[in-house]
């Protein structure tokens, strides 16, 4: 952490000053400072902070990440989401749209997974401040297919500002023609009612998250074979399932780390609560394979057996 926090401020301060200086972009400016913030001097304190401040850490870094993200697209008046990155496809152009989603929706999941939900969302960062705790548990039936909604409503938004308003790209690319701020603060103001109503009305912080968000729907795929993951020695476990009591996204850890399969399967946010939380040690995140339950202790009796050959 302490490597990605120092290479975040080596990177992300001198690019902003460039941006600020040499470009016409302050907005995208002000995000890349925002995130030096974020991924620089706000991850060293929580690789540096106590087990019971590291949430209290994530959250802030969650909060300067999300608004870096927010503060780019008010001021340079440029859609980020879902809807923008439909826009641009249809379009024809290209545009930070798609180079925000390729990154943070498509190919950067299948290293880092959903990081972007646990540590960078714009409305996570408001959600996870609501009252409403986490939610019973993972709603089933239509609740499965309502993501696709959100998919659904934001590729119609999409074909409405391209098709039916006939906003064309102008200028910089993937910048509209006439661009102004309301129309990204009115899709901004859409997608905070909809959490937000979401969150109170299923008393769950997370409910737009699981049930609605259609970048959420994406990155339930693209994150499955994601490298870093929260990985679990089943030895360890005494089934006492305080990570599975934590999770903000109703994965039931416990039991997965008892089944030996794997505990994100495109859900898992990295938010590290069932970590920290973990009594024995037993979770940890982790760039290596992970192997089942089974396939640990193999490995554990093959080298056992070794020791005794030898």
């Amino acid at each position: 952490m302490l490597v990605v926090s120092a290479t975040a401020l080596l990177v992300f301060w001198p690019l902003a000053a460039v941006v600020l200086f040499r470009g016409n972009a302050l907005g995208f400016a002000i995000a890349l400072f925002v995130s030096g913030l974020s991924q620089g001097l706000f991850l060293a304190g929580y690789a540096f902070a106590r087990a019971d401040r590291k949430q209290w850490w994530r959250w802030l870094i969650l909060a300067t990440g999300g608004l870096g993200i927010l503060m780019f697209s008010l001021v340079d008046a440029v859609n980020l989401d879902l809807d923008g990155f439909f826009e641009l496809l249809i379009l024809g152009t290209l545009g930070p749209a798609i180079g925000h989603t390729m990154v943070t929706t498509v190919v950067g999941p299948l290293i880092f997974g959903r990081i972007l939900c646990g540590w960078g969302c714009w409305r996570a960062m408001v959600l996870e401040r609501l009252p409403v705790g986490k939610g019973s548990g993972r709603r089933k039936g239509v609740w499965v297919w309502t993501p696709l909604v959100g998919v659904a409503v934001s590729f119609a938004a999409a074909v409405l500002f391209a098709l039916v308003l006939d906003f064309q790209p102008g200028g910089t690319p993937g910048y509209m023609r006439g661009n102004s701020i309301w129309p990204v603060a009115a899709g901004v103001a859409v997608y905070y009612a909809a959490a937000i109503a979401l969150a109170l009305a299923l008393h769950d912080q997370r409910a737009f998250c699981k049930y609605l968000c259609p970048t959420g729907f994406i990155l339930r795929w693209t994150s499955r074979p994601a490298l870093l993951h929260v990985s679990f020695q089943a030895d360890a476990c005494t089934g006492c399932e305080a990570c599975t009591k934590v999770c903000p996204m109703n994965i039931p850890v416990a039991a997965r780390v008892r089944m030996g399969i794997r505990i994100g399967k495109g859900d898992c946010i990295l938010c590290q609560r069932c970590v920290v939380s973990c009594p024995t040690g037993a979770l940890k995140t982790s760039l290596r394979k992970q192997l089942s339950a089974n396939g640990e202790r193999a490995k554990a009796g093959g080298l056992l057996d070794k020791q005794v050959i030898r």
